[in-house]
């Protein structure tokens, strides 16, 4: 009999901690629909959070594939500017996640409101870096979601994360003297933006954070700026079989010069993020996602010659 009860207290204690650690989960009664993403949007401001763009994706969804299964659906890109502050200037790579996203949905036919978004384990493993900040910062973000949101409950996803060998963000390093560096980003840019729009690839917004950062007297770079990047049929994919899948979306891109470093860098998310954490066994959703990563690299790569 002890060693039956046990048993039960051992699968008890991992069903607890069972699901995916990677995505942060909150599931809200939502009956009457009254709850929106504009209600989280505006708590948030409230709170301290920049609202970079809460953009509603089911609208374009029915008008360019005539369908949805949601009643809402929006991908908000969000930062806290008194941690990016910190955190950019110590981790050059880390405004990858400034913004960062959250995804709201409701799917048609359910009651319930969800809101997802990355977790701090989850930040930390991508980056390869350990920082009390994430953790404080993932603190502070599930406060203020129960606090606009009382009847919030945290849940978890059914499936595991799988893991992976493969580079979680890709940094592309270009040499540019100090000097150069003003002119040669307009450049590169112009070239970007006209190698994307064919592609599908939109800039859903834009964040001059430098500009946040001497503000704040922290002086570090001669430009730091981030684009938060969406492949409309990716997400629309994506969407209908995981959802949570907008915690990703838009993924952010940065691009800064160092003072002193003579070389212009930039950032993104790889692919491998999507497919490990959203445990992704697809073959088609994976061919399409290994084609968006290999066009944005040769975009990216082409801007830069």
């Amino acid at each position: 009999m002890q060693k039956i009860i046990l048993i039960l207290l051992v699968l008890a204690v991992n069903n607890l901690y069972a699901g995916n650690a990677d995505i942060l989960l909150y599931k809200v009664a939502n009956k009457e629909h009254k709850i929106t993403a504009q209600t989280l949007a505006d708590g948030l401001t409230i709170n301290g959070y920049t609202v970079a763009k809460n953009q509603d994706m089911n609208g374009p969804y029915e008008k360019q594939f005539k369908m949805t299964t949601f009643d809402s659906y929006n991908l908000m890109s969000i930062y806290h500017a008194d941690t990016s502050i910190v955190l950019v200037p110590k981790y050059a790579h880390s405004g990858i996640f400034t913004p960062f996203s959250i995804a709201t949905y409701q799917r048609k036919g359910e009651d319930a409101f969800y809101i997802a978004l990355l977790s701090a384990k989850a930040q930390e493993n991508i980056l390869k870096v350990k920082d009390e900040l994430f953790g404080k910062l993932e603190k502070l973000t599930k406060e203020t979601i129960v606090k606009v949101l009382p009847t919030a409950v945290e849940t978890t996803l059914s499936y595991d994360a799988v893991s992976t060998d493969e580079p979680l963000y890709t940094k592309y390093s270009f040499e540019v003297d100090d000097e150069d560096a003003m002119e040669a980003r307009g450049d590169l840019m112009m070239m970007m933006e006209s190698g994307m729009k064919p592609s599908g690839f939109v800039v859903a917004n834009y964040i001059d954070f430098n500009k946040v950062l001497v503000e704040e007297k922290k002086e570090d770079y001669m430009f730091y700026d981030a684009y938060s990047l969406c492949k409309l049929k990716i997400i629309y994919e994506l969407s209908k079989v995981k959802p949570e899948a907008g915690a990703f979306a838009p993924c952010t891109m940065v691009i800064y010069h160092k003072k002193g470093s003579n070389k212009t860098e930039i950032v993104t998310l790889s692919i491998a993020n999507l497919t490990s954490t959203l445990a992704i066994k697809d073959k088609k959703l994976l061919e399409m996602l290994n084609k968006a990563q290999g066009t944005m690299k040769s975009i990216i790569e082409d801007s830069a010659e």
